[in-house]
């Protein structure tokens, strides 16, 4: 699963989208480009992991920002 896929589910902003996953939000932002953009990135395979468990369980959403939060 795409992270983008995130933005539309739970209404986050890029801004949202790139805390939960620890990257810029330039990253966040190219994983949403057309795959003919040669600035495109595809998302890691922790992040497209990641991203399968918060859509399963959106508990996660509130473990992950409270760990942040330590930090």
């Amino acid at each position: 699963m795409n992270p983008i896929e995130l933005l539309g589910k739970y209404q986050w902003s890029y801004k949202t989208l790139s805390n939960v996953f620890g990257v810029s939000e330039l990253e966040a932002r190219r994983w949403g480009f057309r795959k003919e953009a040669k600035t495109r990135r595809n998302p890691s395979a922790t992040a497209q992991i990641l991203a399968v468990v918060i859509s399963k369980h959106p508990e996660v959403i509130s473990t992950i920002q409270a760990f942040s939060q330590d930090f």
